[in-house]
């Protein structure tokens, strides 16, 4: 299984990040981070900005691909996700933010690959039982 996770915003929250990862990690799959480059922005820049997916995907052992792209976000998020034939696509949203909750809904129109959509200010997952077990603690 792949998971597409594209960017165009700030640096990722951290606790969306471990989220992001930690859904990996439980099914089994790899991710795709996709960074779309802002007019002014360099490559070198975009990589720091995704490096905190990397330094997460390590330490849980979860393999991770970077793409970085210029262009449209929405059509870029709908290639890559193409390219890389994947399976889920999970894009985060920030509260408040109207332009990114748009650019996520376009996309979400022009692809039939499921898309998941995790508010920034998520915690991030810490039980350790698989997804469909009972956990004791609700």
């Amino acid at each position: 299984m792949k998971i597409f996770v594209p960017s165009a915003g700030p640096v990722p929250d951290r606790r969306t990040a471990g989220y992001i990862v930690k859904i990996a990690q439980r099914l089994n799959a790899k991710l795709v981070f996709l960074r779309v480059l802002a007019e002014n922005e360099t490559e070198v820049t975009g990589k720091k900005n995704l490096e905190l997916f990397n330094e997460i995907g390590r330490k849980e052992k979860v393999p991770v691909k970077i793409v970085l792209r210029r262009g449209d976000i929405a059509s870029a998020i709908i290639d890559v996700a193409l390219e890389n034939t994947v399976d889920l696509i999970i894009m985060g949203v920030s509260h408040g933010e109207v332009v990114a909750e748009w650019m996520n809904a376009k996309a979400m129109e022009k692809t039939d690959i499921p898309v998941l959509l995790i508010p920034r200010w998520v915690p991030a997952a810490k039980r350790s039982a698989p997804i469909g077990s009972v956990n004791p603690e609700t």
